[in-house]
């Protein structure tokens, strides 16, 4: 994941579920265990990979018994197992519903398929087939790790809708809230799965075209991701 940089509003918030901003305080403490998780990965990738290149050497040369082996096969298994429970997963392309795209293993949805301009309710609609599709994965294939939801918006202030979101990033975090709700009331998936993130602005898919009016409708979004597995 990427260091953060907190300067002015293009500052990520991340939430739990309903609870609004977290306070420096405690989003300084929420970065620091997810450095030393990411220490522990590294960690954990080193330890795996001396491993394999030690077990793999032994058992060209003829230097490891059959017993020895085994054991060795079995500590790179549960290695594996403990990368993936922090690593988390990525979607394949196969999850994509149409009119949604895969962005760093996450799944994107751009924001007009799902809201009105400036709005943070989901537009009226009886069901959402993108977030039905998304949700039938949630609840299958991936139903055994954890939910990550990220607001994104474009760079232009508010107007019209102002005074009720004043910034960007609360726009950001309203809507990953509403499809939450959405995916809750309808598809059973429950708050304790599930993390939501605003970015606001601040994360661009291109700073190239982030003042564009292609660029802007880009980079209005909800993404999903799979966090760690499930406790």
């Amino acid at each position: 994941m990427r260091k953060l940089v907190v300067r002015g509003l293009a500052v990520v918030c991340a939430v739990s579920l309903l609870s609004g901003c977290v306070s420096y305080g405690d989003y300084s403490k929420l970065k620091g265990e997810l450095e030393l998780s990411q220490q522990a990965n590294r960690q954990l990738i080193d330890q795996y990979n001396r491993l394999l290149v030690k077990t793999n050497r032994q058992a060209a040369d003829g230097t490891i018994s059959e017993a020895e082996h085994k054991a060795a096969l079995a500590q790179l298994e549960d290695l594996r197992a403990q990368l993936q429970k922090q690593q988390g997963a990525s979607f394949s392309s196969e999850d994509v519903p149409e009119g949604a795209k895969i962005e760093e293993g996450g799944i994107s949805l751009g924001s007009n398929l799902l809201f009105n301009s400036g709005m943070a309710s989901l537009k009226k609609a009886t069901h959402f087939p993108a977030l039905d599709s998304i949700a039938g994965s949630l609840k299958g294939k991936y139903a055994g790790y954890n939910i990550i939801i990220e607001g994104h918006t474009d760079n232009e202030p508010l107007n019209k809708t102002k005074k009720l979101y004043e910034y960007n990033l609360k726009l950001g975090f309203e809507r990953a809230t509403n499809v939450f709700k959405y995916l809750n009331l309808k598809h059973g998936i429950p708050e304790g799965r599930v993390t939501i993130f605003s970015f606001g602005m601040a994360k661009p898919l291109d700073l190239a075209t982030q003042n564009t009016k292609a660029g802007r409708r880009d980079n209005r979004r909800v993404v999903f991701r799979l966090g760690q597995q499930v406790q």
